[in-house]
């Protein structure tokens, strides 16, 4: 049970089924994906209506909703009430997400010593062997100051991106909001059909595309350079583990891309805004902190 709940691929399979099962728990659109008019989320509403639905709606998406809600009414823009409530909240959360980024970083870096661990083991396969290696490699560890179970508390994004699919869903500006004229509760896939009118949201949607693949390259480059500056460095073989990190990746990307095409723009408007808010924090969090 131990290995099994330190496996990442285990966390990322539940992660997923978790977004795919909670995003069917609530019907708040009809079938051309417009959002039920019983389901909108207005200024006026007020938040007990919230628990009569369930916990995680009080507690997450109204509150979200009701920011895109404020900020989008008093600057008449359901886009920045979309942008700036993704920047306000990574502001507000940017303390509990630092120890994890420089673990996380600190892990990268330290990628060709627990590779060269790992070589000294290949092929055996005894309990002896793996115990060996496992202590090892804790050492290893507990020499630079890293927790490798820190990476763990990223997973906590999955509930805040369920919730911010649904604030998108259902705030009032968002509904009736657009970007260039074009309404941000249409998909992708419908831009794309229609792309003489909703040439804008494929716009949004390539942008969130092209952050995806930033926010996941980004910090393995400076991780990579950070590595080639120490003294001593030392490129050893990865032993398929940074292969089967890149095929974790782009996964990851895919499976974005795939549920993007299906989502309201204003969610792909999001996750744009949010991709690019992690690669300036990775940025800043390694001159502020990991350099340091």
């Amino acid at each position: 049970m131990k290995k099994l709940l330190s496996n990442k691929k285990f966390w990322l399979i539940m992660c997923v089924l978790s977004l795919l099962v909670l995003a069917g728990c609530q019907r708040n659109v009809d079938e051309q994906g417009h959002t039920l008019a019983e389901r909108i989320i207005y200024l006026s509403t007020p938040w007990s209506d919230m628990f009569d639905e369930s916990i995680i709606t009080a507690v997450l998406v109204y509150p979200l909703a009701q920011c895109i809600n404020f900020i989008g009414t008093y600057t008449s823009s359901a886009t920045l009430g979309v942008v700036l409530t993704t920047i306000l909240f990574n502001v507000l959360t940017l303390g509990m997400t630092i120890k994890s980024n420089v673990n996380n970083q600190k892990m990268q870096m330290l990628q060709p010593e627990l590779n060269k661990i790992q070589e000294k083991y290949a092929g055996r396969d005894d309990e002896n062997s793996r115990l060996q290696m496992s202590q090892e490699m804790m050492a290893l560890y507990n020499k630079h100051g890293v927790n490798p179970m820190s990476s763990f508390a990223q997973l906590l994004q999955f509930p805040i991106l369920i919730s911010m699919y649904y604030a998108a869903q259902r705030a009032d500006v968002v509904v009736r909001g657009t970007f260039l004229g074009a309404s941000l509760q249409t998909t992708p896939w419908d831009a794309f059909t229609s792309f003489k009118t909703n040439w804008p949201l494929i716009i949004i949607f390539a942008f969130m595309v092209i952050m995806q693949f930033g926010a996941f390259l980004i910090p393995q480059k400076i991780a990579e350079a950070d590595r080639k500056k120490q003294k001593g460095y030392k490129a050893y073989a990865d032993n398929g583990s940074g292969n089967k990190m890149n095929t974790m990746m782009y996964s990851m990307i895919i499976m974005v891309v795939l549920l993007g095409l299906r989502w309201p723009s204003a969610m792909s408007l999001y996750w744009a805004c949010s991709s690019l808010v992690n690669i300036l924090k990775t940025i800043y969090i390694q001159r502020r902190y990991v350099n340091k």
